[in-house]
């Protein structure tokens, strides 16, 4: 029995990637003022990055109605769907993806809340499309995810307090400070909610610090997917892959635009790595 992989924009996997893939994806919708956008169909990442820096206040994100999903299911010629959301103390969107799954019984629909989101939640596709063409079955799949969910690792460094601010994270006084003293902010996710792990003068800084923790967690096993990612531009992304080295990355790796779920709260010039630690 076949198998259809079901996840949300969140993930920044655009429509090209998810044709290729075999994939669904459900648009979040991006909202500046009255304007309203779906997520990587009607604005682009790059779109999104030119009109976060002419706001003045920042976009709000809404997830998928139920009725998308419901299309989506509908429409998939399998009888099996796995679909895997953002987590769900982020976005309401894991609910209406199972209440969309109660209005299509003649499928086997399972849910999986990844407690990720953007590069993070990315991987987690792509491994669940490893086990989708290993051949596992839609349950087996989807135990699967539960428990490798817990390998995976995401650290970001921010380059600037900015957005943060704007977003009610950080004061309007730490964000001037942190300005001016070049303080970037290291952020991960942790039982599906966004933290601040630390703080560094600088780049550099920050990206050796990604890279301790990195070996502090556990070293990546490459048999599943990893991937770097950045928001707007990737020469700090860049900087950051230089830093990290051998060990954590190679040559063809995944590298990803991440999109304005993530980026409304942090802004341009993010850098991310993520990976599945081995056991």
């Amino acid at each position: 029995m076949s198998v259809r992989i079901v996840t949300d924009s969140t993930s920044d996997i655009t429509p090209e990637e998810a044709y290729a893939l075999g994939i669904s994806i459900a648009p979040l919708k991006v909202i500046f003022g009255e304007d309203e956008y779906r997520d990587n169909i009607d604005i682009t990442n790059e779109e999104f990055y030119q009109k976060l820096a002419a706001s003045k206040e920042l976009p709000t994100t809404t997830q998928p109605a139920v009725s998308d999903f419901i299309s989506l299911y509908e429409s998939a010629k399998e009888d099996e769907l796995v679909v895997i959301t953002i987590s769900s103390k982020l976005s309401g969107t894991m609910q209406c993806a199972t209440i969309a799954a109660e209005s299509v019984p003649n499928k086997k629909i399972y849910i999986v809340d990844s407690e990720l989101a953007t590069l993070s939640l990315n991987i987690l596709v792509r491994r669940a499309i490893q086990l989708r063409d290993q051949g596992l079955s839609g349950i087996e799949i989807a135990v699967k995810l539960d428990e490798e969910k817990k390998d995976i690792v995401l650290l970001a460094s921010v380059d600037t307090l900015t957005y943060l601010q704007k977003g009610g994270r950080v004061s309007k006084a730490a964000a001037v400070a942190g300005g001016l003293l070049g303080i970037k902010p290291i952020l991960t996710l942790s039982d599906g909610v966004i933290e601040v792990m630390g703080k560094e003068r600088g780049n550099a800084k920050a990206h050796k610090f990604i890279r301790d923790t990195a070996t502090g967690l556990g070293m990546p096993d490459f048999s599943r997917p990893c991937a770097l990612g950045y928001t707007a531009k990737s020469e700090n992304m860049e900087a950051l892959r230089n830093t990290l080295g051998k060990e954590f990355c190679y040559d063809d790796m995944l590298i990803d635009s991440i999109g304005s779920a993530i980026g409304t709260h942090v802004g341009p010039g993010a850098a991310a790595y993520t990976y599945f630690k081995k056991r």
